[in-house]
């Protein structure tokens, strides 16, 4: 299965009064790291959230930023002190009357006015706090995995794409794979005698070269190991499994199968077929750097 390391998602949670809202944000990373901003009250559980997000994903660097709206750092709920803003009301009521002014006040005034507003602590325990989190966070990861999913899925086409472009290439090289051996010796037969003229040539050692050269030149076994690859990596692309790390790996064997094919053929058709699936390779290990 491919699904990309890069992805968003946001939720929001309300519950009596106080909001709540996340947003994570992933890229590409070797391991699966989780950086978090939060106010202290969600900070505690930092390690339950990072668990949290380990469990869905298994690569990529993570950026969880957690608002509580309506609530302190430490988790307190901001309110109204209703006893204290009468009070200012009433008194300045009075002032009013007793010096005979307008008195001016409106709500930003009254608002600003120490103690009209004050911190009570929440009456929501750990586990309440925890399993609100816990939603939250789930929420964004759900929304995120639906956007990493869809990047995935584009990844894939391309892969399909560039597959075939290498499995073409390979179908080429393998058409003259058989045919380097005899193609070679001809030629080396050829330069011998305009070498050597009436000179009576060894058998027995000519043969010995010819073997030689043409274990050289033999790149069949190269061409059926890159073909085995070819449709490990298809399987890989189209299979449950996350896939990355895997496939990772199995671009480095392709890759260097490709670099021996091209440094046995000695040949201009093959060069040309390895040369197209070298940028190939290349082109998918890019983009496999994207794949969790």
């Amino acid at each position: 299965m491919i699904r990309s390391m890069t992805g968003y998602g946001s939720a929001d949670l309300e519950r009596d009064g106080q909001r709540l809202s996340a947003e994570i944000r992933s890229v590409n990373h070797r391991y699966c790291e989780v950086a978090l901003r939060a106010p202290k009250v969600v900070s505690l559980f930092e390690d339950q959230i990072r668990q949290v997000i380990q469990d869905r994903f298994s690569r990529g660097k993570f950026n969880l930023n957690i608002t509580w709206t309506g609530a302190g750092e430490t988790g307190e709920e901001l309110k109204l002190n209703e006893p204290v803003a009468d009070r200012y009301v009433a008194l300045l009521e009075r002032l009013r009357e007793r010096y005979h002014m307008d008195s001016g006040l409106d709500l930003r005034t009254l608002a600003a006015l120490p103690d009209v507003f004050t911190w009570e602590h929440t009456a929501l325990s750990d586990e309440e706090t925890w399993a609100m989190v816990k939603d939250l966070v789930g929420r964004a990861c759900d929304n995120m995995n639906l956007m990493k999913a869809r990047e995935g899925q584009s990844l894939a086409r391309d892969f399909e794409q560039r597959l075939d472009l290498v499995r073409t290439q390979l179908e080429i090289v393998a058409e003259r794979a058989p045919l380097r051996p005899p193609e070679a010796k001809e030629r080396l037969m050829a330069r011998l005698k305009v070498l050597l003229g009436d000179i009576e040539m060894d058998p027995v050692r000519i043969a010995q070269e010819i073997a030689l050269m043409v274990d050289r030149l033999d790149f069949t076994e190269e061409c059926v190991r890159l073909s085995a690859h070819l449709e490990q990596f298809r399987s890989l692309v189209e299979g449950p499994e996350l896939a990355g790390r895997k496939l990772n790996f199995l671009l480095q064997e392709m890759n260097r199968e490709v670099n021996t094919i091209g440094a046995k053929a000695n040949d201009v058709a093959v060069a040309r077929a390895v040369i197209i699936m070298k940028e190939e390779t290349e082109r998918l290990r890019e983009q496999v750097q994207n794949v969790e």
